[in-house]
């Protein structure tokens, strides 16, 4: 995504958003209405100027605007906040929002989900394999499941990038085979959130290693489905948090390298607890509650715990699953690839999702790296808000994600974001378990620069397993 195309803002190492393709973003007083302004002569790669007509139509698009080409179905619910977008001249954007959003670059972002396109590509019937953007490097070929290769732009508008003259991106869905091939020099760089991966990576003198330090990292937790039964009974909830030992999974899964979780949020961002309040392992506690769900049940507490089919995922849910039995609850495993995994999850046919994500990947707020998971299911205007994966609505959580979405300063939203993640640990809605460090390696061979962000904006943030290609090079 980052090789082919670039966003209006990105995170910096200190947890801010800072202007990125965009020169500005600008709120007026209340944050009801955003301008973004433009680069004069950016160009995305079939030669068209990214002027204010394009960032418009993008951005209609990701919201989901009426008669916008090519709208998806999930970011128009994260966006829905966004009433109007306006051309104010060729180099600026007006946006106007329908509350006060005051994390609103944040969202421009998105964990690099806001890639710009080029019209050509936005208006295209092949939207999804013609990609022109306006990125360091531009599109050559796609196999699926294969490879992706990209070459140098050398028209890209931040002098001197990217270094490398051309990157094949390669799917290795299994982690240990894409460490081996990383040390048998098939490939020349990877990433992984894999603690038995790290591990090996990390004491091997012949590859590099950056690893992600705390601060902004994702959690790795397991989403119960709470609209439907079992988990639409607190009760089930709570029987599942106490029958898993989280310490004794983590210590067998990651050797120790993973910090146990007990909230939402990494230690940088705001909400940031400790322990949230989440059930310990007590196994008589579970047992006790097991058999009362049992006897409401018809004598049954079955659930299907889904994941991937990746080697390391199969031995954790083979964990959980074993906890869960000697607590009187009867799992199934069910492995996915990821993408059917995510549609399983939006379908709501998993009752446990064994997932990782971030929700707080930023120094002022969490708003943008929350709202959109845990904003009620069934939302005000009577829709559906299908990346909820837990599928709950609670007024609590609800009413501390609205405040904290217009909170103007860092000292308010760690109260309105500490009291979320307290809310929430209350609800029993995920049990958390460790926090990631996600890893990058390479070969000696290539260099790993990380470069400044335009306009003094600071250094890249280094999150999600997500680093900017531009600066790679052989040595």
């Amino acid at each position: 995504m980052a090789a082919v195309y670039d966003t209006l803002t990105v995170p910096n190492d200190k947890g801010l958003s800072v202007p990125y393709l965009a020169k500005s973003v600008t709120p007026n007083s209340d944050f009801t209405i955003w301008t973004i302004g433009l680069r004069d002569g950016v160009k995305f790669h079939d030669g068209s100027p990214v002027d204010a007509d394009a960032i418009k139509a993008n951005l209609d698009s990701f919201r989901g605007a009426p008669g916008a080409a090519n709208a998806g179905s999930l970011l128009p619910i994260v966006l829905s906040f966004m009433q109007d977008v306006t051309v104010t001249d060729p180099t600026t954007v007006t946006v106007t929002l329908n509350t006060p959003v005051s994390t609103f670059p944040d969202y421009l972002f998105l964990v690099g989900r806001m890639g710009i396109m080029a019209p050509a590509q936005l208006n295209s019937e092949n939207c999804a394999t013609d990609l022109i953007g306006s990125g360091p490097f531009k599109f050559v070929s796609q196999s699926l499941n294969e490879k992706l290769v990209v070459t140098k732009n050398p028209d890209y508008w931040q002098k001197g990038y990217p270094k490398a003259d051309q990157i094949t991106f390669v799917p290795v869905p299994d982690s240990a085979v894409r460490v081996n091939q990383l040390k048998g020099g098939q490939l020349d760089m990877l990433h992984t959130s894999g603690a038995t991966d790290i591990d090996t990576l990390k004491n091997d003198s012949s590859v590099n290693t950056l690893i992600q330090k705390p601060g902004y990292r994702e959690i790795r937790y397991y989403a119960m489905l709470s609209d439907s039964a079992p988990f639409n009974n607190p009760e089930a909830r709570l029987a599942f948090s106490l029958a898993l030992d989280r310490n004794k999974i983590n210590a067998i899964q990651n050797k120790g390298l993973f910090t146990p979780a007990n909230g939402l949020m990494d230690i940088k961002a705001p909400g940031y607890l400790k322990n949230a309040g989440y059930p310990k392992f007590s196994l008589t506690k579970a047992k006790a509650l097991a058999t009362k769900v049992k006897a409401a049940n018809g004598g049954a507490f079955d659930v299907v715990l889904g994941t991937t089919t990746d080697a390391t995922n199969t031995a954790e849910a083979q964990l959980v699953q074993e906890q869960l039995k000697a607590a009187g609850i009867e799992a199934t495993i069910a492995q996915y690839d990821q993408a059917t995994l995510i549609n399983k999850a939006l379908a709501g046919d998993i009752d446990v999702l064994f997932w990782r994500n971030l929700h707080g990947g930023y120094s002022k707020s969490s708003d943008a790296d929350n709202y959109p998971w845990w904003s009620n299911y069934n939302t005000a205007a009577g829709k559906k808000n299908f990346i909820n994966f837990s599928r709950f609505d609670d007024t609590a959580t609800q009413d501390a994600l609205t405040k904290g979405r217009s909170e103007s300063t860092v000292s308010a939203a760690k109260t309105t974001y500490t009291a979320f993640n307290k809310a929430f640990a209350a609800g029993n809605y995920i049990l958390p378990t460790w926090y990631i460090n996600w890893t990058i390696a390479s070969q000696k061979s290539v260099s790993v620069n990380l470069p400044a962000l335009p306009d003094g904006g600071g250094k890249p943030l280094f999150v999600y397993g997500r680093i900017p290609v531009l600066g790679l090079s052989s040595k």
